[in-house]
């Protein structure tokens, strides 16, 4: 799901910026302490996504790196450091495989959930994290909840924009409420993936949501004859 065209977007070096690690001195290093962030990242995303935030601790996530608590913070300055940066990761390379906004108007911005629910499919731990971290930080304070807002509202921007788009064009009805249709595709992507994370061998998620965006795409097409 793309986030808030308002919101920040990260690169790999805000990564350097969180951890705070000290500058290399050469092409070794830094090389070397790249490559350990990475894994960090790596390990983090399976840790938060299977324990939750406040069920992972950082001597864990260092035990399984086979590295002290202090090994992991020279490169992440705090737990929250680390938990932002696991999820600025994952939203680069969600950001990665999304069309231009330009190219995502009326019935196309579908097409883009569609494969979004695709690639989903075959990424179950990150699937995993994204809502393990909504979960939680439904329950109020949480260092992930001003992350899962702007996710949100960055999906719904973009389903709203893209159906107003179709509406203008005339590909879509005159008469649809683009918010309701906005949130109906994030309830049912967000809804059918829960169930798929508690028993992915019962649910076919992608055969699902595809059939639900077949009636949508029916439903919500202007009658040429109208």
């Amino acid at each position: 799901m793309p986030r808030s065209t308002s919101g920040t977007r990260s690169t790999s070096g805000t990564h350097d910026v969180e951890a705070g690690a000290p500058g290399p001195t050469s092409r070794g290093p830094y090389t070397t302490g790249r490559a350990t962030r990475e894994r960090i990242l790596e390990v983090a995303a399976q840790a938060f996504g299977r324990d939750g935030y406040h069920g992972t601790s950082l001597a864990a996530i260092g035990r399984e790196l086979g590295m002290t608590q202090q090994g992991v913070l020279h490169h992440f300055r705090t737990k929250p450091a680390l938990l932002r940066a696991v999820l600025e990761r994952r939203d680069e390379e969600d950001s990665a495989t999304w069309p231009p906004p330009e190219e995502m108007t009326g019935l196309a911005v579908l097409d883009a959930w569609d494969r979004t629910v695709e690639r989903n499919g075959g990424t179950l731990e990150l699937v995993r994290l994204a809502h393990m971290m909504g979960a939680e930080a439904a329950g109020g304070d949480h260092p992930a909840r001003e992350h899962c807002l702007t996710r949100i509202r960055g999906g719904m921007d973009t389903l709203v924009t893209a159906l107003r788009a179709g509406v203008e064009s005339g590909e879509l009805r005159a008469d649809l409420d683009c918010e309701i249709t906005a949130r109906q595709v994030i309830a049912m992507s967000e809804g059918l993936e829960n169930q798929w994370l508690l028993d992915p061998a019962a649910l076919d998620l992608v055969g699902c949501f595809h059939a639900f965006t077949a009636a949508l795409r029916r439903q919500i097409t202007r009658d040429p004859a109208v």
